[in-house]
């Protein structure tokens, strides 16, 4: 039962900081790229991928180094 709630806690993290990474890439996208079909479809098939990616590896990190505090 707690890993279960470890993995619940996990997920509901990498999405909180999935959600962070979007808005933030949001900002500085609208800031500095020209809207257009190319530029956000480059935005769909890289960064995107790359945005999720980071999530979970800094969950990961995150919940490593918490586990290796205790």
């Amino acid at each position: 039962m707690r890993k279960f709630i470890e993995k619940i806690i996990y997920v509901v993290f990498t999405i909180l900081i999935f959600i962070v990474f979007w808005k933030i890439t949001g900002k500085v996208w609208e800031e500095f790229v020209p809207l257009n079909y190319k530029t956000n479809l480059i935005g769909l098939i890289f960064v995107s991928p790359i945005i999720i990616i980071l999530s979970f590896v800094l969950s990961s990190l995150t919940f490593h180094f918490i586990r290796k505090s205790d």
